[in-house]
């Protein structure tokens, strides 16, 4: 059992860590959260057909692929987590996620809450889990909804 889920096509980021409750909004992949007008992918941003997309060389990138990951704050950038995924996650030549706030790029797989306020409070929970010396926090990251793959036969 992890402590947070992510579910790539409905965008919300749930569970708790610590015992506190975590419920965000967020994106995954496509430039999503990024703040420059018609950035955003819509083919690929939340599209949980598109996970294998990226990778070196690629100028696109789909969402952050399924599997579980650990949460671990980042060694040198404030307010952002590293995702270390768990053996068996298939990353489909693609890494470096991380959970991280809106910015120019946006996001190429990594989770981007739409709340900036959420991303301090996760790494202030991490902070404090640390701390006490548990476990990392985990994260699954799944796909599960009736929007899957609309995207790709609407757009």
């Amino acid at each position: 059992m992890t402590d947070l889920t992510y579910n790539i096509e409905t965008g919300i980021l749930s569970g708790r860590i610590g015992g506190h409750p975590i419920r965000a909004s967020a994106g995954s992949g496509g430039r999503a959260g990024s703040k420059v007008a018609g950035a955003v992918n819509p083919l690929l941003a939340n599209n949980a057909l598109a996970t294998r997309i990226g990778g070196p060389g690629s100028r696109v990138f789909g969402p952050l692929p399924q599997g579980i990951y650990r949460l671990r704050l980042h060694e040198h950038k404030q307010n952002w987590i590293r995702l270390i995924p768990a053996a068996g996650t298939e990353m489909f030549d693609r890494n470096g996620f991380a959970i991280h706030g809106r910015g120019q790029v946006g996001s190429h797989g990594c989770i981007v809450p739409w709340d900036f306020q959420v991303m301090l409070r996760l790494c202030k929970l991490l902070k404090e889990n640390e701390a006490a010396h548990r476990p990392d926090v985990t994260l699954k990251v799944f796909a599960q909804g009736t929007e899957i793959g609309k995207q790709l036969y609407t757009a």
